[in-house]
């Protein structure tokens, strides 16, 4: 009998470790690799089936290293938001075996199977009340967070490794222990709730500030716009000035005519001027920057979105293609544009080539600005991917032979 309860204990640590691991990853996104979830696995299965009793010293330290170590291998994120995350679960996992191992003696299997329990209930409510999955915030609250999670982590601690192991403690000492362990564990969903507002809150203000930002780029696009119109219908007046200027006043006030952007021709794409102007705009910059543009645009009328919106998709789009296509030499520079709007959908597909040594883009992952300002860029791609979302479509982003992908589609409401 003794030796079928081990036997279903060791079964039981596996899926108690694998809802753990499945638990973190709605906070944190794991790295590729199978081998990186199996450390992970197995890291879950030593600290949830540590023994933590008050003054017992010996087990606690090596497996809160144990299980940090591989946290900080195996997660994506930056340091601090690996470090903070993996603490929350860590502390969470003394806490739970702090109150249980010390409320009473029970058997092994019994101990292991009532940790399963908790986990598998652990799962389904991280699952409910995760936030969302590409949440994101600053390193200033991540360090708060930090600063946060350290108090409870700091209790367990104390409770195991600061009283003397071979003094009896008295029952009101074992209670007050107790109780401790219980606000490290409810803890937790403290840290959770702080994640989520200051994600809920951040995302808020990414989304103004984005909005902000596109609206200025299109009234800047509107602006040239009504420069080239102006200038175009005083075009007479101009003339009846070269007509009355000396011969050398006259050179300098033509070369002056010609540099304007309003001698620049608005290409006609499709049937939405929005698309016509961005891409007039963009084919300029990519002849100055020695670009290949590729463009198949099958737009028969007006967009039924935002013109702000339209300017965004396709301005951000372009501009981070261009970015990509001057870190490679001029005759590897190309972009191909594709824009489709029928049978109730629009989407669009932009490609470009990527440096070979190029880490920061993985399939499903917006990747980084690589620009010094990193404040002011690095919206491109979160923009797009905003406007997107609001509008009921979906956008995906892939790499493939060396080729940088994004896709998107939204609805024709």
């Amino acid at each position: 009998m003794n030796a079928a309860i081990y036997v279903l204990s060791q079964l039981t640590v596996f899926p108690a470790g694998y809802f753990a691991m499945k638990s973190s990853e709605y906070l944190l996104p794991i790295k590729e690799g199978l081998w990186r979830r199996i450390l992970l696995v197995s890291a879950y299965m030593v600290i949830i089936s540590v023994v933590i009793f008050i003054g017992d010293r010996s087990n606690l330290p090596p497996a809160t290293i144990l299980f940090m170590a591989a946290v900080m291998i195996c997660y994506r994120g930056s340091k601090i938001q690996r470090f903070t995350i993996g603490l929350m679960f860590c502390n969470t996992m003394l806490a739970f075996n702090g109150f249980y191992d010390n409320l009473s003696s029970p058997h092994w299997g019994t101990r292991i199977i009532i940790r399963l329990i908790f986990w598998a209930i652990f799962y389904v409510l991280i699952k409910r009340f995760a936030p969302p999955k590409d949440y994101e915030l600053s390193p200033v609250l991540w360090r708060l967070i930090l600063f946060l999670t350290a108090l409870p982590m700091g209790i367990t601690c104390a409770l195991v490794m600061i009283p003397d192991p071979h003094y009896t403690f008295p029952y009101f000492i074992v209670v007050t222990s107790l109780v401790c362990f219980v606000i490290c564990l409810v803890a937790f969903i403290g840290l959770m709730w702080t994640i989520i507002v200051l994600a809920k809150q951040q995302q808020l203000e990414q989304e103004v500030m984005m909005g902000d930002m596109n609206k200025k780029y299109y009234e800047a696009m509107e602006q040239q716009q009504f420069e080239v119109r102006r200038l175009r219908h005083d075009l007479a007046n101009h003339l009846q000035t070269l007509g009355t200027l000396p011969a050398s006043e006259r050179d300098a006030y033509v070369a002056e005519l010609i540099k304007s952007p309003a001698m620049g021709s608005t290409l006609h794409y499709c049937g939405d001027n929005t698309v016509n102007a961005v891409l007039s705009a963009k084919v300029s910059l990519t002849e100055q920057e020695s670009i290949g543009l590729e463009s198949e645009v099958d737009i028969a009328q007006e967009l039924p979105y935002d013109k702000v919106d339209v300017c965004a998709l396709f301005a951000n789009a372009l501009d981070n293609a261009i970015e990509a296509c001057r870190k490679l030499p001029v005759g590897q520079r190309w972009i191909q544009l594709k824009a489709r709007a029928q049978k109730g959908l629009f989407a669009v597909k932009i490609a470009n080539p990527i440096p070979k040594d190029d880490t920061q883009v993985a399939d499903s992952i917006l990747p980084g600005t690589t620009k010094t300002d990193k404040i002011s860029h690095g919206y491109g791609l979160k923009s797009i991917k905003e406007i997107v979302s609001r509008h009921g479509g979906s956008m995906e982003i892939k790499t493939k032979d060396g080729q940088f992908q994004l896709f998107l589609y939204m609805p024709l409401d």
